[in-house]
């Protein structure tokens, strides 16, 4: 635990907050936002280290009011993406392969998958901290391992951001074509 400006800063809860908030957000930087905007939310509404479950309930609304708001003003997004070469997955997957197989995913799938898997919370704990039904998290869960095993092994499966993809490429091509 750190002490700053008289208060204390636990970063085991810093770097779980990071970690949940890479599982949610797509670029580092979005990630670390979340994370000082959720801390600094919580220090002055309480004036002390939340807790790891307070921590994440609040990364996650901040994920939610931004994805919101994006929705709404079209920003248009730098992504730059820091792997080193060493990162290897199972199976000799990339870290850069992983990445992109993992941002396929469905945001609510890679939540409950990072939980699980990453932070080794259980589907009743999960389902809590998501307001979630539990078998909804269990499904959640075992679809995306189905679909990464899949993209591992090469199969040929679409995620929800090449599904949207394809209906916008149509939806221009009707227009262009006057149908």
């Amino acid at each position: 635990m750190i002490m700053r400006s008289g208060k204390p800063i636990d970063i085991d809860i810093l770097n779980a907050g990071y970690r949940y908030a890479l599982s949610l957000s797509p670029n580092r930087q979005d990630a670390e936002d979340l994370v000082h905007d959720a801390w600094i939310r919580l220090d002055n509404r309480y004036g002390k280290a939340p807790e790891k479950g307070l921590l994440y309930t609040t990364i996650r609304n901040l994920y939610i009011d931004r994805y919101r708001r994006a929705r709404k003003i079209q920003f248009s997004e730098y992504v730059e993406e820091f792997h080193s070469p060493e990162d290897v997955a199972p199976d000799n997957i990339t870290a850069e392969e992983m990445d992109r197989f993992l941002h396929k995913l469905r945001d609510v799938e890679r939540e409950a998958l990072f939980l699980s898997v990453v932070e080794g919370y259980t589907a009743d704990e999960i389902s809590k901290m998501t307001n979630t039904a539990r078998g909804t998290v269990l499904s959640m869960i075992h679809r995306s391992r189905i679909k990464l095993r899949k993209w591992m092994a090469g199969e040929d499966i679409r995620g929800v951001n090449d599904a949207k993809a394809e209906v916008v490429e149509l939806a221009a091509e009707r227009l262009q074509s006057g149908k």
